[in-house]
């Protein structure tokens, strides 16, 4: 008999991911709706809501025929790889062989060109709210 002391782990760590992407989304929406208008944030994230949705519907059944220890196995190869490449970067970042990441030029330059987008937008993107 499976009982929460068993599944309680996975359910809480599943539950602190999915939060996490959450609030990643909801940090790019809130971004998006500020800088560019809350219709083309809306837009994008009601696109992204219904995409995953079609990917549950047509894939969820497929996932549970697919080999645990195949899905394991290339799963934590990614996330290996990706690991890897983070180290990496903050290794160089640290010695000051590449620079570090000035969060506020970042900014400035995402929303200077957001805000130009607006002003010369192609037929494509909706006008802001």
């Amino acid at each position: 008999m499976i009982t929460w002391i068993h599944t309680g782990p996975s359910v809480i760590a599943s539950f602190l991911a999915s939060l996490i992407e959450f609030v990643e989304a909801l940090t790019v929406i809130l971004a998006v709706g500020s800088i560019r208008g809350w219709r083309s944030a809306l837009t994008g994230a009601t696109a992204g809501v219904l995409a995953m949705a079609v990917l549950v519907v047509v894939l969820g059944q497929s996932l549970l025929q697919a080999p645990i220890v195949a899905v394991r196995l290339l799963v934590g190869t990614l996330a290996l790889l990706f690991g890897a490449r983070w180290l990496r970067k903050a290794m160089l970042r640290a010695t000051g062989v590449i620079p570090l990441h000035d969060e506020n030029a970042v900014f400035m330059r995402e929303t200077t060109a957001l805000r130009q987008a607006v002003v010369h937008r192609a037929r494509w993107i909706p006008s802001p709210s």
